[in-house]
Parts: structure tokens; C-alpha cells; sequence
């Protein structure tokens, strides 16, 4: 399986994968542990997430199968995240888990990881997306700025509209209303103003050096 590596300014690391099912395989316990609504800051196993994505997760699928590999096309993780995992607290690891860590030993925190697969249509926005995050996370006063933007305009629909795809922890609903709105969404149907949109979506090409 081929990883392509590239990092982009903020230390946002960008990890490219072939297809969809790598892609999803590699991150599903670092990505939900860092932010699902059930297992965030929780250690588990594989078979316990699968069983709850079927069970309980409002993006599963009606007929009971584990659609999580076709689920979710793009990823990103801070590097706090990796620590439980270096420190065995999810043994035993996949080994594609491990050549994720593998990749990030020897790198100086803090840094952001985000990850996307060739196959996705989509690509280049599921990127600004993805690097949205990373600048959340990194940049302090990109944050600020954002969350500034944020508390002037009403995101209560757009908020709920996240929640109700089961794959987000409340603790990362700024971030992740300012990156949708920035990307737009297939799958997340809410208004979002046109004003704040721009206002974001110009603050992030002036911040991200894309």
C-alpha cells in the first residue's frame, strides 16, 4: 500500500492513500478517538467501534452493515492523538495503524495530520476542508479569528445538521462548522450565510498559503 507525504505550511501534513478503504482503515481509531460522540478520549477496540457504528451511529446503514470504510473520505487528526497510541494503550495496533505512527516518530509536536484517498471526486475542496481543520488547530490566531466570525451569525441549524451524522463529538462543532462552511457539504443540508462564508473563506486563502 503506497502513503504519498507531503507538508504544507502551518505543519500540516497531508498523507495520501490510493483508495477509500485504505484511507478509512488507517485513521478509524485515531480519528474516533479524537472526536466521535461515543468513544472520543475512550480507548477500544476495532470490534467495539463496529459494533456501535451499527448499532447506535445515525450514519450506519439501515440494513446493519459496517459502511464506515465507504462512509468517510477525508481525515485529520492533531498529533496529541498519536500519543495513547506510541504508549501501547491500543495494542494490539493494526498494521496500518502502525505504519501511520511509524511515519510520525521522530516528529517534533505539535503538527496536524490530515488524510485523503486519489479516488475521491472531490478532491481538491475535501483538501481545503481538511487543511481548514489543521489551521483551527495550529494557529492560534487563525482560531480566534474564526471563532470571532463564528459568534456573529446564527449556526444553531447548521450545528444540529452536524450532530445528526453521528460522526462528531460536540467539543469540535466550531471547528467543524467553520471548515463546512467554508467546503460546503453532499451529505449536510443547513443555511448557511452567504456573508459568513466569505468572511471565512477569505480569512482561510489568506492563512492557508494554498
Amino acid at each position: 500500500m503506497k502513503i504519498e507525504h507531503k507538508v504544507f505550511p502551518h505543519s500540516i501534513h497531508l498523507l495520501t492513500f490510493d483508495n477509500q478503504h485504505d484511507l478509512a482503515s488507517t485513521f478509524l481509531r485515531f480519528q474516533e478517538y479524537y472526536e466521535s460522540p461515543e468513544f472520543a478520549g475512550k480507548v477500544f477496540s476495532l470490534d467495539e467501534y463496529k459494533k456501535w457504528y451499527v448499532n447506535e451511529s445515525l450514519r450506519s446503514s439501515k440494513n446493519g452493515e459496517f459502511t464506515y470504510y465507504e462512509d468517510w473520505n477525508g481525515f485529520n487528526i492533531p498529533s496529541k492523538i498519536l500519543k495513547p497510541f506510541y504508549e501501547g494503550k491500543f495494542d494490539p495496533l493494526s498494521e496500518l495503524e502502525q505504519r501511520l505512527l511509524d511515519i510520525y516518530k521522530n516528529e517534533k509536536e505539535p503538527f496536524y495530520i490530515i488524510g485523503l484517498h486519489k479516488a475521491n471526486d472531490r478532491f481538491s475542496i475535501s483538501l481545503e476542508h481538511e487543511v481548514a481543520h489543521g489551521l483551527f488547530f495550529i494557529n492560534q490566531d487563525y482560531r480566534e479569528k474564526v471563532l470571532s466570525i463564528l459568534k456573529q451569525y446564527d449556526t444553531s441549524e447548521l450545528r444540529k445538521a452536524i450532530l445528526k451524522t453521528g460522526g462528531y463529538h460536540e467539543n469540535v462543532l466550531d471547528d467543524e462548522v467553520h471548515a463546512y462552511a467554508i467546503s460546503g457539504s453532499r451529505t449536510i443540508n443547513a443555511p448557511v450565510s452567504g456573508k459568513m462564508k466569505k468572511e471565512l473563506i477569505d480569512l482561510f486563502k489568506k492563512t492557508s498559503l494554498l
